[in-house]
């Protein structure tokens, strides 16, 4: 009687354990908490599947590690292009703390109106 109660616990930690990537993953783990009881992992199997409709037949590979970089460094520079503005202002502010001892920026939030008034200044290039 206790053998069966510490089989019946045990067999729910593996349950809380499966991680269903796919349909194939799911059988192999049925498969290891049955024990090679095919029967049971059927069972098993079936009452995840039919939960789980919408599960790929087979694992998606795992991206590889140029993968995650280019979408970890896509992300990053996403950010800061939506957040350009306000990464603009707080430079501006810790420069304006500091006594502008820091070195201006090169590219600052230049508007149309600001780039033809620079445009203008400018003196003609070998004009002949």
């Amino acid at each position: 009687m206790w053998n069966r109660k510490k089989e019946q616990e045990e067999m729910l930690n593996q349950i809380r354990l499966i991680n269903p990537k796919s349909k194939m993953t799911i059988s192999q783990q049925c498969l290891l908490i049955a024990k090679g009881d095919i029967d049971e992992a059927k069972k098993l199997r079936d009452y995840f599947a039919d939960v789980m409709t919408e599960l790929p037949t087979v694992d998606e590979p795992d991206p590889t590690w140029l993968d995650s970089t280019k979408n970890a460094l896509d992300g990053i520079l996403s950010w800061g292009d939506e957040h350009r503005q306000g990464l603009l202002q707080v430079y501006e502010i810790v420069r304006g703390l500091t006594g502008n001892r820091l070195p201006p920026l090169p590219i600052t939030g230049v508007t149309a109106d600001a780039s033809e008034a620079s445009a203008a200044a400018l003196p003609p290039i070998n004009e002949e």
